[in-house]
């Protein structure tokens, strides 16, 4: 008799992008790679009140909500031991006390999106993702 491994839980993903296009194309390609989106927030204040929330394992931040600097919610997230990922369009951002998050660039591509993910995921202790 065969017996089954019980499935991995689906890891739940916070968008937090103000660019309507950037948003969407997230929006569908993380289901892809097998995760599911909690939540988008387009604004700061909204970003910061879902990071205190929680009900996600990572965060995709964009480093530039409409002019104001994502950092905040980064402090949010690494108070609360979650894990994350930055997304910017910029090349020349310094991201001082986090070096070690992983960083995309936009347009974000499949495979350094899922990439960027297991790398802030593997970081993480088990307890901030469960």
């Amino acid at each position: 008799m065969m017996t089954q491994e019980a499935p991995k839980p689906v890891r739940r993903i916070l968008v937090v992008e103000d660019e309507p296009f950037i948003a969407m194309g997230l929006e569908q390609l993380l289901p892809r790679l097998g995760y599911e989106v909690s939540g988008v927030a387009t604004h700061l204040r909204d970003a910061l009140a879902k990071a205190e929330a929680g009900g996600f394992d990572l965060a995709v931040l964009d480093v530039n909500l409409g002019g104001e600097l994502s950092y905040r919610v980064a402090d949010v997230l690494l108070a609360k031991g979650k894990p994350f990922v930055f997304c910017t369009a910029y090349a020349d951002v310094a991201f001082g006390r986090y070096t070690h998050v992983p960083v995309l660039q936009k347009p974000v591509e499949k495979k350094a999106l899922a990439r960027a993910i297991e790398e802030a995921l593997a970081r993480a202790r088990p307890s901030q993702v469960a």
